[in-house]
């Protein structure tokens, strides 16, 4: 079975029980699940963090599986106060290109990003790049593993991942909180948490069904570069996606991928067996239709007012920027906007181009502080609302590229202008440059 993957042509979640806010629309998968009448808000079901798991070893080039990953941090879960804790949401990303999912967009505007990057320190779905994958698609492993988790006692929700075999647990956050309002993570979460009832079958079993019974070897050949996900339970992945145990293969958020590209979601039921298969497109970045034809609009960043920046040796410029549809000034979140598709240029009052040097620092370090100004010319850091460094420009000294190629653009972000504490930037002119002809970008801020 196939069917375009269309907001108007899926019909509202029969599960909604909660009018205060809007809920996207999504296909429910008749896998055999548990379907679970919610009272006044009430879970009922078992809660799940102590299913038995596998701990074989794992190539840390390929990843974990998901049974690899949850063991690896079920314990460190459990142990968390406000639980006990319901595992409610999977992603497991492969890629064997830089992938950034902070910019595949939100249901909230200029907030979700932010709220997120904010509540989190280290690599999650909303911050930074996935670690390149190194295996085969039909093997079940991925290098990140993100995973929900809920408590009906606290109304709190848990983050955890597993990044190449390394786990971590975030501390939890309310339901209400920005990050899981904005994401709809806190929307009623014991509504997704039957995916899980019963517990689906290792990946391994469920990539190979995707793979050759659901057309993910096909599709792949057809639609190369392409990522594959796993996703289990509640998804943030857009509009019209099916709720249960979903193998993914698509393009957006790639590097080099913008306009609209073909997904496909293998919908499998939880012994591992082929169910059904969602064959469709999806706008990468600022696609206002999808049409035909896709009309597409550029973004523009609207930059505030400098201020000066916590130089230590050096001048800094910090220029926060709001992300905008070029021809209607509609703001957005990141939406798309990725740092691979700009370039940055440093004139001086007279229009004179300024010599660039990279930052010499590793890629996330904790804040600008922790690099100093390179002593041959200005380099510009990708902050996040909170002062996080999330990226760099350029890479190499003289260079055209970011040192981390793929992160997400989002408003309330910031550029900071670094420089030898030699020079004066004021009147300099920072000008942002597309590198893609397909959803242009531009933008100029004067220091």
């Amino acid at each position: 079975m196939t069917r375009p993957i269309t907001d108007d042509s899926l019909p509202r979640d029969p599960l909604r029980t909660d009018l205060r806010r809007p809920r996207r629309s999504r296909i429910v998968l008749a896998t055999g699940l548990v379907v679970v009448v919610v009272a006044a808000g009430c879970l009922t079901l078992g809660y799940v963090v102590n299913h038995s798991v596998t701990t074989a070893p794992y190539s840390k080039a390929d990843g974990p599986t998901f049974y690899q990953a949850l063991g690896a941090l079920n314990a460190s879960v459990m142990a968390i106060s406000g639980g006990p804790w319901a595992l409610y949401a999977v992603w497991g990303i492969a890629t064997t290109l830089p992938f950034a999912p902070g910019s595949l967009g939100w249901p909230g505007n200029n907030l979700t990003a932010n709220a997120c990057q904010a509540q989190f320190n280290g690599l999650t779905l909303w911050n930074g790049s996935i670690p390149l994958f190194n295996g085969t698609f039909n093997s079940g492993t991925a290098p990140f593993w993100q995973f929900a988790f809920f408590s009906n006692t606290s109304a709190s929700i848990l983050i955890a991942t597993d990044v190449l075999g390394v786990a971590h647990v975030y501390a939890p956050m309310s339901e209400s909180s920005p990050c899981a309002d904005g994401t709809a993570l806190g929307w009623d979460p014991w509504i997704w948490q039957p995916a899980f009832m019963p517990w689906p079958t290792d990946t391994p079993k469920l990539a190979q069904t995707a793979w050759i019974r659901g057309g993910g070897k096909a599709w792949m050949n057809h639609n190369p570069p392409s990522l594959e996900a796993y996703d289990f339970g509640f998804s943030y992945w857009g509009s019209g996606n099916p709720i249960g145990v979903i193998v993914k293969y698509a393009r957006c958020g790639l590097i080099g991928a913008t306009d609209v590209q073909p997904v496909m979601d293998v919908g499998l039921n939880p012994d591992g067996s082929w169910l059904m298969s969602f064959n469709g497109t999806q706008g990468c970045g600022d696609v206002i239709t999808l049409g035909p034809p896709p009309v597409l609009d550029g973004f523009l960043l609207v930059f505030s007012s400098p201020k000066p920046g916590n130089a230590t040796g050096s001048h800094q410029a910090v220029v926060p920027f709001q992300v905008a549809y070029d021809s209607a000034h509609q703001f957005t979140d990141a939406s798309g906007l990725v740092s691979w598709m700009t370039s940055l240029n440093l004139t001086d009052s007279a229009g004179q181009r300024l010599a660039s040097g990279a930052p010499g620092c590793p890629a996330w370090v904790p804040s600008i502080e922790d690099c100093p100004a390179s002593a041959t010319g200005w380099y510009v850091v990708l902050e996040s609302e909170s002062g996080a460094w999330l990226d760099s420009y350029p890479s190499t000294p003289g260079g055209t590229s970011w040192e981390v190629p793929n992160v997400a653009f989002a408003s309330n972000q910031q550029l900071v202008v670094v420089a030898p504490s030699t020079w004066n930037l004021t009147g300099d002119e920072l000008a942002l440059n597309a590198t893609v002809v397909a959803c242009p970008v531009n933008g100029t801020a004067v220091i």
